[in-house]
């Protein structure tokens, strides 16, 4: 979650379920990874976070973050809608908001787009 927040939130969405400020400023827009949560497989998460995504603003993380760090953001991703309750709460206490499918915010996402 913290990894995810100080890396990935500014072009993916923040966790108090917003979508990203610079949502519109990217051609293709980033997922709004907090608002639709992927339902890829792992390895799948991980190679895009790792090698990044060919003609888009998604980079290659493999220079900056550890490949333990890249792991944790993408077993995050990958769970996003399976967290723990004790991962839920601290969510909700330092976000004020649910994540996905963790409450009434999480089962429609529709509600929070323009």
């Amino acid at each position: 979650m913290k990894i995810y927040t100080m890396n990935c939130a500014l072009c993916h969405g923040t966790l108090d379920n917003k979508p990203s400020l610079l949502q519109g400023s990217f051609y293709p827009a980033p997922p709004q990874l907090i608002l639709h949560p992927l339902d890829d497989p792992e390895w799948h998460i991980y190679y895009a976070v790792r090698t990044g995504i060919r003609y888009t603003g998604m980079p290659a993380w493999n220079k900056a973050l550890k490949e333990q760090e890249m792991w944790k953001v993408t077993s995050f991703l990958s769970r996003l809608e399976k967290l723990p309750p004790a991962v839920q709460d601290y969510w909700k206490k330092s976000f004020g908001s649910l994540p996905p499918a963790a409450g009434p915010e999480g089962e429609d996402h529709s509600q929070h787009h323009d």
